[in-house]
């Protein structure tokens, strides 16, 4: 079945700020077109949707639905079609209500039939990233724990990373604690009696897990994709090796260096601004830090998951229901920062990742992001007021589309 993405109905328009201008969709630019095939046995179905001018399929994003949900149509929200784009990857997602265990047979199984079904036999090799919410959070963890050797990066959402299903005298492998791992969950989900039980023996061991508890939710969504998607966006650029070729085979996937990578310290999140620094340079407890790839992650991380942020930004919206404001490469994005709860402040630096924009000191709260690449980029603000001290604002993602002529 071949079909145009629709992105969802709202894309076809404009959103129009205070100042901003962000066009969804990439109105200019051809839109993409899928191919789509089902699987379907008792208590589970699958549906996997293939870029149609996609030659090789390098790996899947695998997106499984909450209990009672239906996640098959995700791939239409642009932080996910962004990615399959980007990587030259297909989309999986599902439908059921299955256990964990049942569930990823009935995947595996689902997985090889696709390879036969597209033409694409090279699925059957292809490895995964992975994220969802809640149940489908709990299978990103199941891809985690079953198969971590085609397992590239995981982020489950309102779940937990379920070493349960190891026995006595069984235990992670090395190839668990290697795969980039973020647990996402609510303030309120009381998460740490699961945390604690992998993060304590595991981290210490170079496990490169990291947690973000947002602040004030409970078992629900709030735009997680803004942590989530950009970290299985860095896993893959540095997992993947650049001469891997899934029709030949399984590939080897690159391992990462604990000590490359940047570290939050999770004790600081109610301090005014969550600690990130260099892995090497880290000497808290490893069992509450979190581990994340480089030093854009950490910036996006230390926006999202520090608590009472004072400052807001109000353009780019940090999140709508099905994606984030998008717009073509070569745009521009004007970063709009309320500062008002922040009164005294004394200079903004505006970021993108880590990368640093530009400072005020006086003038309306706003700054350019100007010529925007392809991909994912997600702005934060830091203000320092005049006794000194430093705060952040929350993050705030646009995805940026390639030009297609």
């Amino acid at each position: 079945m071949a079909f145009t993405s629709p992105r969802l109905p709202v894309l076809a328009s404009l959103l129009v700020y205070v100042g901003c201008l962000v066009r969804l969709a990439a109105a200019s630019s051809a839109p993409q077109q899928y191919e789509s095939y089902d699987y379907a046995e008792p208590g589970k179905e699958y549906r996997l949707v293939v870029p149609r001018e996609l030659k090789m399929v390098r790996g899947i994003l695998v997106v499984c639905n909450y209990l009672g949900g239906d996640s098959r149509g995700y791939y239409a929200q642009n932080w996910y079609s962004e990615f399959i784009d980007l990587h030259g990857f297909a989309f999986i997602g599902s439908k059921g209500n299955n256990s964990h265990v049942e569930s990823y047979q009935a995947f595996l199984r689902a997985t090889k039939q696709f390879s036969i079904d597209s033409h694409h036999p090279e699925l059957v090799n292809a490895p995964y990233a992975t994220t969802g919410f809640s149940a489908g959070g709990g299978f990103a963890s199941t891809l985690l724990t079953q198969d971590p050797g085609k397992v590239i990066a995981s982020a489950p959402v309102g779940a937990r990373i379920n070493f349960d299903v190891f026995k006595a005298p069984d235990a992670p492998a090395a190839a668990h604690l290697g795969v980039p791992t973020c647990l996402i969950t609510g303030e309120l989900e009381n998460s740490a009696k699961v945390v604690d039980p992998v993060f304590m023996p595991y981290r210490p061991r170079g496990a490169l897990y990291s947690w973000a508890a947002v602040q004030g939710i409970g078992h629900e969504m709030r735009g997680q994709e803004v942590l989530a998607m950009p970290l299985l966006d860095a896993a893959v650029r540095m997992r993947y090796p650049a001469d891997g070729d899934v029709r030949k085979g399984p590939i080897k996937l690159r391992s990462i260096d604990v000590a490359s990578g940047w570290v939050a310290d999770n004790t600081t999140w109610k301090s005014g601004l969550t600690r990130i620094l260099p892995a090497n340079q880290f000497k808290g407890h490893l069992g509450h830090s979190s581990w994340l790839p480089d030093e854009d992650l950490a910036f996006i991380y230390r926006a999202y998951c520090t608590y009472d942020k004072p400052l807001i930004i109000t353009s780019p919206p940090s999140g709508m229901p099905g994606g984030a404001p998008d717009c073509n490469a070569g745009s521009d994005v004007t970063i709009i920062v309320d500062a008002s709860r922040f009164a005294d402040w004394k200079k903004l630096t505006f970021y993108d990742g880590a990368k640093r924009l530009g400072q005020i000191s006086v003038g309306p709260t706003r700054y350019a992001a100007t010529n925007l690449t392809s991909g994912y980029h997600v702005f934060s603000v830091l203000g320092i007021d005049a006794q000194g001290k430093m705060r952040t604002s929350n993050p705030a993602m646009v995805v940026v589309h390639p030009r297609r002529e």
